[in-house]
């Protein structure tokens, strides 16, 4: 009997990125679980955050999407750029949006 291997996205959250050994791990997670035809890495076509003055316009765009090809949550990904630290953002419902203050208050406030 062949048992069907199923996603672990209820039981992962979204964090901050705050050491080189932290990002290698992440990185490996998700190239392994594309291995296994458990997410499939998908196209970053919106930015996390937008920026305006009467000079400039910036976009920032994260490192990677992986969606899950079980549960649809997407997962984004901002590598860091030390000594700045990237993150791990989840979207259970599969929709993208924009960074919000909900966000940071994650990121700040990691579960345990």
């Amino acid at each position: 009997m062949v048992q069907k291997e199923l996603c672990q996205c209820s039981q992962r959250y979204a964090t901050s990125i705050t050491s080189i050994k932290m990002r290698d791990e992440i990185e490996s997670f998700f190239e392994e679980q594309v291995r296994l035809g458990i997410y499939a890495e998908v196209g970053v076509t919106e930015p996390y955050q937008r920026w305006s003055d009467n000079e400039r316009h910036k976009e920032y765009y994260a490192s990677h999407w992986y969606k899950c090809c079980q549960c649809g949550c997407l997962w984004e990904i901002e590598e860091p750029d030390f000594p700045a630290e990237g993150f791990v953002r989840k979207f259970a419902d599969g929709k993208y949006r924009e960074w919000d203050f909900s966000d940071y208050c994650e990121l700040i406030n990691p579960r345990v």
